[in-house]
């Protein structure tokens, strides 16, 4: 065989095995190339939700700030004005300013003291007062501006209960120039879509597609991961790779598209080099097969060794050959070993946040479980507390059934059932006060009110209960005045006596003391009981939280009294704290107000007894029978001309023969409710006027107003004390006299 052959055959042997290896080496570049840029496209759409939410946090802090302006609570809308004005960034967002109506107050859009528009963002408001949380919107025109706008609204409360929602408006112009900007030189499209599916912003026709749809399949692969990648065409028909995310704070969808041609073009001239390559070392192999097989072999096994090497995940080695095509080859496994590299790094990254959410939800359950186990004492407190008051009125009720006889025992029982009465309603009383409380909704009524007075008269009407029998009172106060919620006073100081009865034995004594001290009136409640342990002292005041009973006094209440305490003296301005020399030795609970100055001509508050007028007629619409009943009797026992109603119809008929004085009415009635009841009789003219009084067991604030729209002029809470029925139809009556002259 000739020496031609030779070499050939050398040359054969050495670039057959050779081509199989750059082919399987270039395979994996091609495949290793297109994955680095999927992740690229990946990381691109982590980056650009990144900017997204910087922006909204940005605003969010900025929002959160500002709602607590001191303008706004004082209700300087100019300065407030400025205020907004400079958190601005202009041209693309500016600042609004909304009543909890949703009736624009200040858009800095606008020149301060322009007139607004009418409220329209009503059910943006509204979510966002009632979650208490930040609202962003999807894309939508802007009433005032006609342009594609998206807004985030932040909820705030003033210290004296006004709310308001202040937010930012960002024009889609803003998010092209902020977070919308693909990597230089590329073709890829950057997007962003909001929650219906539609373009917020958009890299490449924007001007076209903004505020449209986005393609189906994107939406909907959107709508079942929180992150993915598909290959779909994009709205100009173009073939490519596109990777999603949804933005963490406002549930926008982050997508960037690459054209499939453009991911595949590196691996395309890879395998476009490695045929150059081989044609070449063919050539050069029929004219020189022995020196340059010696280098051929060298360079294929140098390659073949960095393949190798990025197979098993290590650096390649790549010196530098003769050969070009195989040092482009080596270049290209260099790189690959580098985005390799770059990949064991990030997903190193990504399983230590990974770990870091973990530890995370893990402390959120313990949080969750402890917040449970709190639930679970209150609910066990509760039954015991509901179950005491029903067991003595249900053996009270059969005593009186068995016993017919008249004298001093079913008085007796009697006087059982109204204490066991008082104590329920105490209780459903605490309970609602512990809802307000905790969702902040208690509002006071403030008047001058000297403090002196109402201590006393309140540790007065706790003494000859028969809880405080055996109990002596010390009680000095000085005349101190304050503006106060005669009320509320009267609450934290019953609250106050009645914990020290609770955890001092009987026959100790209770010191009561109201004082002047410079710009402040103090109360001091002393008892000389049980005393608070020092790891209980800080926590005293904290919902739910209890002391050890008193030996040999079963426990009573539900924990909440103290923290009530707390939250109506800091409404009032003041403080309170507690002090204990420790268990067994007493301890002595401190309020704190401020003082004002004796207002000229003032009195102490007295009441009077109400006494019905001759034939004042009074429509009484109750569905219970029981309730109706005994209601109506009482009435008539103190002078009044009492017709009942069961239902609507008949208060509506009742009222067509003849309009009475004054009208009592339950709300939860059984054909319709008591406010529907209110406009049709005021749709009658000769009851338009008519005096009206909701009598129902809906308590809350939102009841009270709705019954006042409704064209009630009073709202009472069952079960209501005579007295205050009285007082009520009396002031409703006079009302109405005074009206019609």
């Amino acid at each position: 065989m000739r020496i031609r052959s030779h070499l050939l055959l050398v040359a054969a042997v050495v670039l057959v095995p050779g081509f199989i290896a750059a082919a399987v080496a270039v395979d994996k570049v091609r495949k290793a190339e297109r994955d680095a840029s999927l992740r690229g496209l990946r990381e691109t759409v982590r980056a650009t939700a990144l900017l997204v939410d910087g922006e909204v946090q940005r605003s969010l802090g900025a929002l959160t700030a500002l709602g607590t302006s001191e303008h706004l609570k004082n209700g300087d809308l100019a300065a407030f004005y400025a205020q907004a004005k400079a958190i601005d960034r202009p041209p693309g967002v500016w600042t609004l300013l909304l009543d909890e109506n949703g009736q624009l107050l200040i858009n800095t859009a606008a020149p301060f003291g322009s007139p607004m528009p009418r409220a329209g963002a009503m059910p943006r408001v509204d979510q966002a007062l009632t979650s208490g949380l930040p609202v962003v919107t999807d894309v939508f025109v802007g009433p005032a501006t006609g342009k594609l706008l998206t807004t985030i609204y932040v909820p705030t409360r003033t210290a004296d209960g006004q709310r308001f929602v202040v937010a930012q408006a960002f024009a889609v112009e803003h998010w092209k120039t902020k977070a919308i900007v693909p990597p230089a030189g590329s073709d890829w499209i950057v997007a962003v879509i909001d929650q219906q599916g539609n373009f917020i912003s958009r890299s490449r026709s924007a001007d076209v597609f903004l505020g449209q749809p986005a393609r189906p399949e994107l939406v909907a692969a959107a709508a079942a991961s929180s992150s993915g990648l598909i290959r779909h065409e994009t709205r100009e028909g173009i073939d490519a790779y596109d990777a999603f995310a949804h933005s963490s704070l406002t549930g926008w969808t982050v997508a960037v598209a690459a054209p499939v041609a453009s991911i595949d073009s590196a691996a395309a001239q890879a395998v476009a080099w490695l045929g150059a390559g081989i044609a070449l070392a063919l050539a050069v192999a029929l004219g020189a097969a022995t020196l340059l097989g010696r280098v051929l072999i060298r360079a294929i096994d140098t390659a073949s060794q960095a393949a190798v090497a990025l197979g098993r995940g290590e650096t390649a080695a790549t010196p530098p050959t003769s050969i070009r095509e195989v040092d482009q080859l080596n270049v290209a496994l260099a790189g690959a070993s580098r985005l390799l590299a770059a990949e064991r790094t990030s997903r190193a990254a990504a399983e230590a946040e990974r770990e870091r959410l973990f530890a995370s939800e893990t402390t959120a359950r313990e949080e969750a479980q402890r917040q449970n186990a709190a639930k679970d004492q209150f609910l066990a407190l509760l039954g015991h507390e509901l179950r005491t008051p029903l067991a003595a009125i249900a053996g009270a009720t059969e005593m009186m059934a068995r016993r017919t006889g008249a004298g001093a025992e079913p008085d007796r029982f009697l006087r059982i059932l109204q204490r066991q009465g008082r104590h329920l309603r105490r209780i459903v009383d605490d309970l609602l006060e512990v809802s307000r409380m905790l969702s902040g909704k208690i509002a006071l009524a403030k008047e001058p009110l000297d403090l002196a007075e109402s201590v006393a008269s309140c540790v007065e009407a706790v003494r000859v209960t028969d809880r405080a029998a055996g109990y002596r009172f010390v009680v000095q106060v000085e005349p101190v005045w304050i503006e106060g919620d005669p009320v509320r006073i009267e609450q934290i100081v019953n609250n106050l006596v009645t914990n020290a009865l609770k955890y001092s034995p009987a026959g100790s004594e209770i010191a009561v003391r109201v004082s002047a001290d410079a710009g402040r009136a103090m109360i001091a409640i002393a008892d000389r009981g049980v005393g608070i342990d020092a790891e209980l002292l800080p926590h005293i005041f904290e919902p739910f939280v209890q002391g050890p009973p008193v030996a040999g006094r079963a426990g009573s209440g539900l924990g909440i009294g103290l923290a009530l305490v707390r939250q109506l003296v800091e409404l009032h301005g003041g403080s309170v704290r507690a002090s204990s020399a420790g268990e067994g030795q007493g301890s002595t609970l401190l309020v704190t107000l401020p003082r004002i100055e004796r207002p000229a001509g003032s009195s102490s508050r007295a009441s009077a007894a109400v006494v019905a007028p001759a034939a004042c007629r009074v429509l009484l619409v109750e569905d219970d029978v029981d309730a109706r009943e005994t209601t109506a009797e009482l009435l008539r026992m103190m002078g009044y001309v009492v017709e009942e109603a069961a239902d609507g119809a008949a208060a509506i008929a009742a009222v067509g023969r003849r309009v009475p004085d004054v009208v009592v009415m339950d709300i939860g009635l059984p054909d319709r409710d008591g406010y529907q009841i209110a406009a049709e009789l005021r749709a009658d003219p000769r009851a338009a006027r008519m005096p009206m009084i909701a009598l129902t067991g809906y308590g809350q604030a939102g009841d009270r107003s709705t019954a006042v729209a409704a064209g009630f002029g009073e709202h009472l809470v069952k079960p209501v004390e005579l007295p205050a029925l009285v007082a009520a139809i009396e002031a409703q009556r006079l009302a109405g006299v005074r009206e019609s002259t």
